[in-house]
Formats: structure tokens, C-alpha cells, sequence
């Protein structure tokens, strides 16, 4: 393969780093502050658990689905964990289960509705988001409670420069990866989410893909509000409120089809990054929380259009081939 048949191949990926090279540059001159390594620290601490929840969110979309319940699993989680948690190491293990279990159920329940009563994962996983952010306001109605340090030191403590948690993000990026370009289930996932009815038609169970995936994605934004309740010490139910539409960006971003199928996990990172930088920079330049949203909305917003162009002008060049 030559440097130009490798560049088409990759194009969508090797776009994403690009502007990922531009927002660091624009960083560094928006602000001398910008390359500070305890500024850098914050960035990869934010973009730790977005990027956990965007793999789950990334095998969902694979299938032409949808996940708006992460983000209030992510809250829930924060709820659970800091909720009487016992300082001794078997209550800090038994809490962690619970989350964990609790996100496993959430993305059960929501793979059940899809696979098996046929609900669109748009109505399914809205009509989970509410239930959950029901249960995480009626464990914390305000935000409050307290983890023990050693849960704080656990994923925030660093091995070298690097924290635990960001190694626990790369580990679990690789296991991913291997996931879907080296198994039958990574293949079945591609394939149902490319056309369902042909994936039937070749013997995979699209149930079953379709309920693992969802499992899997609640159980990483379980894995996410974990961290992120190691790193802000309390409960909060509304801390998870934008990690769902900022997952779907990042996935958006990082070259995932919303119409499944197509993509990989090369290019969520440069995402991860892109979006939390951005936030960054726009904080530093003291831009309103309320304009971040809108300009979050128009980045996703331009990103779809811009494939869905692509995908209409190929379609079109294989019709008149």
C-alpha cells in the first residue's frame, strides 16, 4: 500500500489529528498558560473519562444506535459510590460492585428494549436517562457525601507522570481495539450495524450483539463515573449531565457513523482531546458555560453533515461506476 492509497483509507482518522495539531497551536497562542504542565494534567484528567464513556458509546453507534442514558449512569455511580461508603478496603470493593452492577442492569434493560421489544434506541435510552436520573436524585438530592482517600489515590495516583486512570483508559482502548478487528463478535458488530438483515441472513445474532453492546457501554460510563467520583471526592447527580451528547460528539468526531457500521477506535482519542481542549481554551478565554453547549451542538452538528456528504457523494460515484 502506497503513502496515497493509505491516506484515502484513513482519511476521516488523519483528518481528526490534524485539527487536533490546530487546536494545539491556536491553544498555545490564545494563551502562555495554555502548555503550563498542571494545565496539560487537567486536560488529560478531563478527557480521562470521556474517553471511557465514548467507547461505550462508540460499539452502540456501531450498530446504528444510539446511547443517552451514559451520562446518567455516569451520575448515578457518583450517587452510589459516595453514599455511606465504608472506609474499609471490603466496603470500598463492595461499592464499586454495586456500580458496576448497576450499570451492567441499565445497559440490559436498554439492550432488551431494543433487541427484543423493537424500540428505537432514540425512545429507549431517553426513557432510561429519565428513570436513572430519578434514582441517582433520589439517592443524592443535593450534591454531598464524601470517598474515602484511598479511593482518590487509587485511580488518581501516578505511576511515573502518568495517573492509574489514564492507564486503566489505554488498557481498556486496546481491549477494545483488538475487540472488534481481531474477534467474531468485532465482526458481528460492524455487520449488524452495517445492515441488520444481512447479518441475519448470515447467522449472527443481532439480538445478542445488539444487548452486549449496550451492556458494555453502560458498564464503561459506569467505569467513567468511577473515576470521576475518584477525582472530585463527592455525589453529585447531575455530574454526568453531559457526557452522553459529549460522547456522541467525540464519537462523531473521532469518524464513527451515526449509521453504523464504519469506524474504529484510532481517532476517538484525537476526539477526546480535540473537545476537551476546546473547553479549555474557551475557559481560559473566559467564554461562557451556555455558549460552550451551543458551540458543542454546532461541532457535531457540521461533523455529520460533513460525512453524510461524503457518504452521499460516494453513493453517488458508485451508482455511475
Amino acid at each position: 500500500m502506497n503513502i496515497k492509497q493509505f491516506v484515502k483509507k484513513n482519511d476521516e482518522v488523519l483528518i481528526v489529528y490534524i485539527i487536533l495539531a490546530v487546536v494545539l497551536v491556536i491553544g498555545g497562542f490564545a494563551s502562555d498558560r495554555f502548555f503550563n504542565p498542571a494545565n496539560i494534567g487537567n486536560v488529560i484528567e478531563q478527557a480521562t473519562a470521556l474517553g471511557i464513556v465514548a467507547i461505550g458509546q462508540m460499539m452502540v453507534i456501531l450498530l446504528g444506535g444510539i446511547d443517552l442514558s451514559a451520562g446518567a449512569v455516569v451520575s448515578v455511580t457518583t450517587t452510589i459510590l459516595s453514599y455511606e461508603m465504608a472506609a474499609s478496603p471490603y466496603g470500598l470493593i463492595i461499592n464499586i460492585v454495586i456500580a458496576l452492577a448497576v450499570g451492567i442492569a441499565v445497559g440490559l434493560f436498554n439492550g432488551v428494549g431494543v433487541a427484543k421489544l423493537k424500540i428505537p434506541p432514540f425512545i429507549m435510552t431517553l426513557a432510561t436517562m429519565c428513570i436513572v436520573n430519578g434514582v441517582a436524585l433520589k439517592i443524592r438530592p443535593i450534591p454531598g457525601g464524601s470517598v474515602p482517600y484511598e479511593f482518590m489515590d487509587l485511580l488518581n495516583g501516578r505511576f511515573g507522570v502518568i495517573t492509574h486512570a489514564v492507564i486503566l483508559w489505554a488498557v481498556i482502548a486496546v481491549i477494545f481495539a483488538l475487540l472488534l478487528k481481531r474477534t467474531r463478535f468485532g465482526r458481528a458488530v460492524y455487520a449488524v450495524g452495517g445492515n441488520p438483515n444481512t447479518a441475519a441472513l448470515s447467522g449472527i445474532s443481532v439480538q445478542k450483539t445488539t444487548i452486549s453492546c449496550h451492556v458494555m457501554c453502560s458498564m464503561l460510563a459506569a467505569v467513567g463515573g468511577i473515576y470521576l467520583t475518584s477525582r472530585v471526592g463527592t455525589g453529585d447527580a447531575t455530574l454526568g449531565s453531559m457526557y452522553a451528547m459529549d460522547s456522541i460528539t467525540v464519537c462523531v468526531l473521532g469518524g464513527i457513523s451515526l449509521f453504523g457500521g464504519r469506524g474504529n477506535i484510532v481517532g476517538l482519542f484525537a476526539a477526546t482531546f480535540i473537545l476537551c481542549l476546546l473547553s479549555n481554551i474557551l475557559n481560559m478565554a473566559g467564554v461562557s458555560s451556555y455558549y460552550q453547549y451551543v458551540f458543542k451542538g454546532l461541532i457535531m452538528l457540521v461533523t455529520v453533515m460533513i460525512f453524510s456528504l461524503k457518504d452521499l457523494k460516494g453513493k453517488e460515484v458508485g451508482e455511475v461506476a
